[in-house]
């Protein structure tokens, strides 16, 4: 599934290619699977985005917002395997494309699912759109993202520390790379309980999630088989990636064979030395 460094990524890209466009009139040239427009059926979907100018585009966790004239806003939620790009009027056929919104220019914007769990919505105000976001927690790369607030946000918590984190009420934007990459760069076992960390195992935590982030974002997103950036480009963050998909390969700390469990029913990829078990770390 595309992460923040993914969405964030594709959000960068298409704020430079499509902002100023304007939708053409129908809104909507191809929409072959309906059940990936929640809030309308396409023929109303399309007469509502026909004529509209694309004025910003911006991210809330996994989520592309594109803001539109008139107050609406154009919402894509990527879900497992699906990607958003932009194309020339000339650009041959995507695979796996079911949606396409065209601009008066001939360009378009492509919304490609292999697997067809994608969602678009159309939201007709601000406040539609905040309701549908509103339990989402913080943005973890957002400056306003302390370290006191993700103390407080830690601080009574219970559980397993890989299926918290990827909790979208809690932070939002990680998935299970980045989860998995945060907790081998903290050193912390993804089964250790919340409720048994100090305040320095939260600090390293709440910079290895920042750090994994950053570097992901650098290097405009992971692809290990679907994700493509909005210009359809492969990114390169697979190649610096410290534990996830590394079975069988040396920890690059310590040299110890990085092993694959699983926890919360998620692949999990650790080093056993780097990030010891619970009862490795003297703890009850």
């Amino acid at each position: 599934m595309p992460e923040l460094p993914e969405v964030e990524t594709t959000v960068r890209d298409l704020r430079r290619l499509i902002v100023g466009r304007v939708i053409a009139k129908p809104g909507l040239s191809f929409a072959d699977w309906p059940k990936m427009l929640i809030t309308h059926p396409p023929e109303v979907m399309s007469q509502l985005l026909g004529s509209e100018e694309v004025l910003a585009i911006n991210r809330r966790a996994k989520y592309v917002l594109v803001e539109l004239g008139h107050a609406k806003f154009l919402v894509f939620h990527r879900k497992m395997t699906g990607n958003l790009f932009w194309r020339e009027h000339d650009a041959p056929p995507d695979r796996y494309t079911h949606v396409i919104i065209p601009f008066v220019d001939g360009s378009e914007l492509r919304f490609a699912d292999l697997r067809k769990f994608g969602r678009v919505y159309l939201f007709l105000s601000r406040e539609e759109m905040n309701q549908h976001l509103a339990k989402l927690g913080p943005e973890p790369l957002e400056d306003a993202f302390t370290e006191e607030i993700f103390h407080q946000i830690m601080t009574g918590r219970k559980g397993r520390l890989k299926p918290l984190l990827l909790n979208q009420a809690l932070v939002v934007g990680l998935g299970n790379i980045y989860v998995n990459e945060a907790l081998f760069v903290s050193g912390l076992h993804p089964e250790r309980r919340a409720e048994t960390l100090s305040r320095d195992d939260q600090n390293r935590l709440y910079q290895a999630i920042r750090m994994v982030l950053n570097k992901a974002v650098d290097n405009r997103g992971t692809t290990l088989s679907d994700y493509m950036d909005g210009e359809g480009q492969k990114g390169g963050n697979q190649e610096h990636l410290f534990v996830h998909f590394r079975q069988g390969e040396p920890c690059g700390n310590c040299g110890t064979t990085i092993i694959k469990t699983t926890v919360g029913q998620r692949g999990t990829y650790l080093c056993p030395q780097c990030q010891p078990e619970f009862k490795e770390q003297g703890l009850t």
